[in-house]
């Protein structure tokens, strides 16, 4: 449980203790503790996740979106706690009034970027300071792209720019705050899923430089610096989410019926579950150990308040209390919180 300890108190106190690092037994663990605090919940270590006593707990956080009728920009931030069913309002983005952007958590941290009309804005939730901070620019100003984090790196991909779909990435490196461009993707898309994986990013369907729906899956290996296709998907559409969780990866929206799972270790396709409703432009996050659909747009292109779970180890999806109002195209990420704070 050594992820759990402050950061500080670990570089100083533990791992420089001599006993310590004189134990081989230790030194795994050690690691996956470093490896934690570099990489946050991207480490995917179990004893990073907190105890159910513990005053920390992890939370999703609902940022924006689009009103019932999609006319209005919701200003609002707030954070949920599934277990409580508690909603604690966080500081709204200071002038974000935006839809479309992109959003994504990195070292429990909030990025948000991008956003209609063509936004080169990015900001960052604090969760230690409470506040948003504005970090580096974009490069190129985008929206309907999505943002990911690989190796304790954050991408922007694809998107929009209000005349043609990107194949442009950047990539954003936290510890000098800047932005670089990365290896383009081989085909431009707007409105994909995008998740990490084993390693790996991966870019799911979208909306192709005709505007036809594609079924390609784009991968990128940052370690051998390049694209490459997998296996199409068993669909082709837009306005997709994704998200990892135990080396597969869970794919939704898209007005679609059912999630569907992808496994990158195999390059195999396969059906999860069926949904009560088809859903589009959702957020959808994994926080202790299910995935949490909310909101979205229904078939009559309204914003809905829906919320839904799906259990992987029992396959089944269940509803759960409304989200506070009807909400599309928002961001929806997972941090730990302390809840009594």
């Amino acid at each position: 449980r050594l992820p759990l300890l402050a950061p500080a108190y670990f570089l100083e106190k533990v791992e420089a203790d001599e006993l310590l690092q004189a134990c081989g037994e230790c030194r795994p663990l050690l690691l996956e503790a470093r490896a934690c605090f570099i990489l946050g919940r991207e480490a995917g270590a179990l004893r990073a996740r907190p105890r159910r006593f513990m005053d920390l707990a992890e939370v999703i956080v609902v940022i924006g979106g689009c009103d019932r009728r999609g006319l209005l920009k919701l200003p609002f931030a707030d954070a949920y706690h599934p277990e409580s069913q508690r909603w604690t309002p966080l500081p709204s983005l200071p002038g974000y009034t935006r839809s479309e952007f992109a959003a994504c958590a990195l070292r429990n941290d909030v990025y948000v970027s991008g956003g209609h009309i063509n936004s080169h804005d990015v900001w960052m939730f604090s969760s230690h300071l409470h506040t948003w901070i504005k970090v580096a620019s974009l490069h190129k100003g985008r929206w309907r792209h999505k943002m990911a984090v690989v190796q304790g790196q954050l991408f922007a991909v694809g998107g929009f720019d209000g005349l043609r779909r990107l194949r442009s990435v950047e990539r954003y490196d936290p510890f000098s705050n800047t932005w670089a461009a990365a290896t383009p993707l081989p085909e431009a898309v707007s409105s994909a899923a995008v998740a990490s994986c084993a390693g790996q990013l991966f870019v799911i369907g979208g909306a192709g430089q005709d505007g036809v729906n594609t079924d390609k899956v784009q991968c990128f290996d940052p370690k051998e610096d390049q694209w490459s296709l997998r296996s199409p998907a068993p669909f082709s559409q837009r306005c997709l989410e994704a998200v990892s969780l135990d080396d597969t990866i869970y794919v939704l929206g898209g007005l679609m019926s059912k999630i569907f799972t992808y496994d990158p270790g195999t390059d195999v396709w396969g059906e999860a579950a069926v949904l009560p409703s088809p859903v589009e432009s959702c957020g959808v996050t994994v926080c202790d150990g299910k995935v949490h659909i909310l909101g979205g747009r229904d078939d009559r292109g309204e914003s809905t308040d829906k919320v839904f779970t799906f259990d992987p180890s029992s396959g089944q999806v269940e509803a759960q209390p409304s989200l506070q109002r009807c909400t599309s195209s928002h961001g929806c990420v997972t941090i730990v919180q302390n809840l009594g704070r």
